[in-house]
């Protein structure tokens, strides 16, 4: 898959693409019935599919008092459209240039003298241009104007609901995992560096990876189960805390995952947790003692959660024995 950031990286003969347009936040099976689409209709006329997006999400710029968080970065963005086969990546950055530009504008500069569209599908809640006053009827306008064609998709509905990024993003929000996690059509993913942190769970005999928040929709505060893949591509299961230490008087936000069954250092490296479920809430903890025993109970809850077998400690030393026979 080729990613252009930016027009300027195009190359210079347009490939005339299949294509779709938006921010495609989540990736979620709605955006996958209409990357399906591109497929299907670029191996029927022999053409390359393309997704143009944004960086950042429009609606960062377009209400920047808000304190909006996306369902990804633009990197697992990206890893998600390479998974659906998609061949080019058009990431415009969604700065003064681009949003202020009028519907015809866009349709003139980007999807035909730079991209040079041979086919365009949407789904209905698509706008685009400075007011969002282009849809689905300005493209198929355009299109009849210039040469390419528009296809509508429709929704995907799933438990009588229309599947939407902002509904999944408010099932994350309200701890809601399963609801989530059944419209992504995956595990809800947080991904970033990880960086050093307080050693606090290593005292506790738990360490942990902490994560830089990248700003993406995280649940409330609490303690989750989830798979980790880290830059190798291995994976370990994981119990994962989210919120500000409230038994150490923490203020700040945290993000940390002990992985199970691993012992090497992660610093620096960028770490993927696909959350399955949610085990609590976060909770101040009258002392360290009792704050151990609950992670004893949470690790236990994770592993049972996620199916890893814990070897009991009578069956270790057996082995251990065999193994120095």
């Amino acid at each position: 898959m080729k990613v252009y950031f930016g027009t300027n990286e195009l190359p210079e003969t347009p490939f005339e693409p299949i294509a779709t347009l938006g921010n495609l936040d989540g990736v979620h099976r709605g955006h996958q019935v209409i990357l399906s689409k591109l497929t299907q209709d670029a191996e029927r006329v022999g053409a390359e599919t393309m997704v143009i997006t944004f960086q950042p999400h429009t609606r960062k710029v377009i209400r920047p008092t808000e304190d909006f968080r996306p369902l990804m970065t633009t990197t697992e963005k990206l890893r998600r459209l390479y998974e659906q086969g998609i061949h080019h990546v058009l990431v415009l950055p969604f700065g003064e240039g681009v949003s202020e530009m009028s519907a015809t504008e866009f349709v003139e500069e980007i999807l035909w003298d730079a991209v040079r569209v041979r086919s365009i599908y949407v789904g209905a809640d698509c706008t685009f241009g400075k007011d969002r006053v282009g849809d689905f009827r300005f493209l198929q306008s355009e299109g009849r104007r210039l040469g390419f064609h528009t296809g509508l998709v429709d929704p995907l509905v799933i438990g009588g609901r229309r599947v939407s990024s902002s509904a999944i993003r408010h099932h994350v929000s309200v701890g809601d995992l399963e609801s989530a996690n059944r419209l992504l059509g995956r595990d809800h993913i947080i991904s970033g560096t990880v960086m050093r942190g307080f050693r606090m769970g290593r005292e506790l005999g738990y360490p942990t990876a902490n994560i830089q928040d990248e700003g993406i929709r995280l649940p409330p505060n609490g303690v989750y189960a989830g798979w980790t893949t880290l830059e190798d591509g291995t994976k370990h299961g994981a119990m994962m805390n989210i919120g500000v230490r409230p038994t150490f008087g923490g203020e700040k936000l945290s993000i940390e995952a002990h992985l199970f069954n691993f012992d090497g250092n992660l610093y620096g490296q960028e770490l993927r947790v696909s959350l399955r479920a949610r085990i609590r809430s976060e909770v101040a903890f009258g002392d360290v003692e009792a704050l151990k025993n609950q992670l004893r109970r949470d690790a236990a809850e994770a592993k049972k959660l996620l199916g890893i077998k814990t070897v009991r400690a009578s069956a270790a030393a057996a082995a251990a024995d065999d193994d120095a026979d």
